[in-house]
This record gives C-alpha cells, sequence and structure tokens, in this order.
C-alpha cells in the first residue's frame, strides 16, 4: 500500500484547524525580539453603542440557527406526524374535490394540474432541505479528522434539492423533456418522461450514495433516507405505469403524489436528524459516543492485560505446569481405563490409546 504524500491544502487546512483549536492568533515574533506591552493602537476596540438600539450586548440572548434544529425525539416525531398529516390532508381534498365545487373542479386541490397545494408543499420541503443541508455544511467543515474536505458533498446535496425545489413549482422537468423531444425528434418510450428521468437518477444516485456514506454514523437518520429513496423510486413507476396492478386514473393520481410527498418529508426528516447528529457530536453530547469509547477502552486494556500475563508466563517457564497437568489428566484417563479390566467392552478413546501406547514403550525400555 502507497501513502500519498499530503496535499498543500490539506496542510494548509491542518494550520487553520490548529488556530481556530488554540483561539486567537497572535502574531509571530522574531528571533531575539523582546515582548512588547500593547500600544493603544492594538488593545481591543470596544463595540460600539448604536443611539437607537443602546447596548448591542442584547444580541447574545437571540437564538442561533442551529438552535431551530429539534434535539429530542418528541419534536421529531411531532415533525413527521405533521408532515403526514399535511400530506393525507391534500390527498383528501384531491378525493372530495368533486363534491366541494359546482363544477367538479379546483386548481388548488387538483393534484393532476400543475401549481396546487402538493407543489408548493413539495417545493418547500425541499427548500428546508437545501438550508437544513448548508446548516450541516457549516458544522461539518470544522471537523478535525476530515482532511480530504469531504464535507463539500453538502454543498452540491444543497445545490440539488434547491433544484428540484425550483422544479416542483416551475415545471423545468417538463420543459427539458420537451427540448430533448424536439432536438432528437424521439421520445424513447412513453411520453418521453425517460429524457429528465436519467438525468434525475443519475444525479440522485451519484449525491445520494455519497450522502448516505456520510450519514451513516446516524441509524435512523439512515433509515429515513432509505425510506425516502423506496417512496421515490416508487412514485418514478407510479408515473412510468409500470405497477403490477391496475388502478383508475384517480388513485395513480393520489398515489404518485402521495408517495413523491412522503418521499420529500422523509428525506426532510433525515436531514433534521443528522444536523442534530451533527451538533451534538460538535458539541459533545452524544452519550452513546462515550460509552462506546469506555467500552473500547475496557476491550483495549483486556486485550493489553492478557498478553503481557502471557508474555509473562513464556518468560518464567510457567507454561510447564500446564503442560503436567494435561499429562496427568491424560494418566488418570488411562488408569480408569486400566480399571475397568478386560471384560470391559468399552471403546477407549484416541488419547487414551496414544498413553497407552506410550506406557507400553515405557515399560519395554
Amino acid at each position: 500500500m502507497s501513502f500519498n504524500r499530503p496535499a498543500p491544502h490539506d496542510e494548509r487546512r491542518r494550520r487553520l484547524l490548529a488556530d481556530e483549536a488554540s483561539g486567537a492568533r497572535e502574531p509571530r515574533k522574531a528571533d531575539g525580539e523582546a515582548d512588547v506591552a500593547p500600544t493603544a493602537a492594538a488593545a481591543p476596540r470596544k463595540a460600539a453603542r448604536s443611539r437607537r438600539y443602546g447596548d448591542p450586548s442584547f444580541a447574545d440572548g437571540h437564538l442561533r440557527v442551529t438552535d431551530l434544529v429539534p434535539r429530542g425525539y418528541a419534536a421529531l416525531s411531532l415533525w413527521f406526524v405533521a408532515g403526514a398529516l399535511a400530506i393525507a390532508g391534500i390527498e383528501t381534498l384531491y378525493y372530495f374535490m368533486p363534491r366541494l365545487a359546482a363544477d367538479g373542479h379546483v386548481p388548488a386541490f387538483d393534484l393532476a394540474g400543475h401549481g396546487h397545494l402538493a407543489n408548493w408543499l413539495a417545493s418547500a420541503v425541499l427548500l428546508v432541505s437545501s438550508l437544513a443541508s448548508l446548516l450541516i455544511y457549516s458544522i461539518r467543515r470544522h471537523k478535525a479528522d476530515d482532511y480530504h474536505g469531504r464535507y463539500r458533498i453538502w454543498l452540491w446535496a444543497a445545490a440539488v434539492w434547491l433544484v428540484m425545489s425550483i422544479d416542483e413549482t416551475a415545471g423545468l422537468h417538463h420543459g427539458f423533456q420537451g427540448l430533448m423531444v424536439g432536438l432528437t425528434g424521439t421520445r424513447i418510450a412513453a411520453d418521453g418522461a425517460l429524457w429528465w428521468m436519467l438525468p434525475y437518477g443519475l444525479v440522485l444516485l451519484a449525491i445520494g450514495g455519497r450522502l448516505l456514506f456520510e450519514i451513516r454514523a446516524c441509524r435512523t437518520a439512515v433509515a429515513f433516507y432509505a425510506l425516502a429513496g423506496l417512496m421515490l423510486g416508487a412514485a418514478v413507476a407510479v408515473h412510468l405505469d409500470s405497477i403490477p396492478y391496475p388502478l383508475p386514473a384517480e388513485y395513480l393520481v393520489m398515489l404518485e403524489e402521495g408517495l413523491e410527498l412522503a418521499g420529500d418529508w422523509c428525506l426532510l426528516v433525515s436531514l433534521a436528524l443528522f444536523a442534530r447528529f451533527t451538533i451534538l457530536e460538535a458539541e459533545g453530547g452524544l452519550r452513546h459516543s462515550a460509552k462506546t469509547k469506555r467500552v473500547k477502552q475496557k476491550s483495549a486494556e483486556g486485550r493489553r492485560a492478557r498478553d503481557n500475563n502471557e508474555n509473562a508466563d513464556d518468560e518464567s517457564g510457567h507454561t510447564r505446569p500446564r503442560t503436567q497437568a494435561s499429562s496427568t489428566g491424560t494418566q488418570l484417563r488411562f488408569d480408569s481405563a486400566q480399571s475397568h479390566g478386560p471384560s470391559d467392552h468399552r471403546r477407549l478413546s484416541k488419547a487414551e490409546r496414544r498413553a497407552l501406547k506410550r506406557e507400553r514403550l515405557r515399560e519395554r525400555d
């Protein structure tokens, strides 16, 4: 195995992380330079006082961006239930739409059209997912052992969720589909939806697979992330009429939109779970990490103690009594075999036969 030499940007990142960990940076002094008392210009400036707002220290009590991430599982469960209720409400409004209007059509409730409530909800969820990815990026970039900059994948994820959010309301995929059909003169299959599904799938597989590797430390986030992928894949299958059971057109629309909304919501919950995990890990508030560290430390100490005992036994020659004990046990089994006499038809074991053979050889000598 060959070890590559670290790149210059890796060394620079190590120095920056070391400077952040040691606090404020101090100017380097030349060799032989004496300590000079700080002048008035080098002294820290006092915070300016605003005439309209007074003392600016009131901002210290404001919430930070990381405080918006729910820390408890109860709050995250409420998030999940709220999303499920919103999806169920939109599906119910579409189902009872013919009874709610005189002409049987309400554009805001019509899931088969464009510009309905489902589009707005999916766009909002994906936009919040993009912001959550940026929040995770702002924390992950300070991880001390990430010298290769793997945290940058969260910037790509934020860009992908943002484009998907815009696509939900602007219909970018329909425009791309029509453009490719017009340029190539072929629809590939069905109505030409594969023109936008294939690029979508390749990008999501590349970014999604890398994110799955990133969030693998949080099992609940991985579970919701996998559930989101399954639901979005099922929505694509319904759109392509690949389900084995035929359903009415109304139910197919409800099934496709419901799966898509549920997949987007599970994605947001997964990102919220991993953001919580990242914040707690950065603050040192993960309980199971300390427990795992203690267990690993105890197991390492146990292995070290066993190795030391074995080395001490080998050096002092304490392995002989063990050999004597084993030979004594064999002699006892041999004596018990002889006590039965020739009238006993009990079959001797292999160890007993070997002991008997050795005893006969000693008698001959």
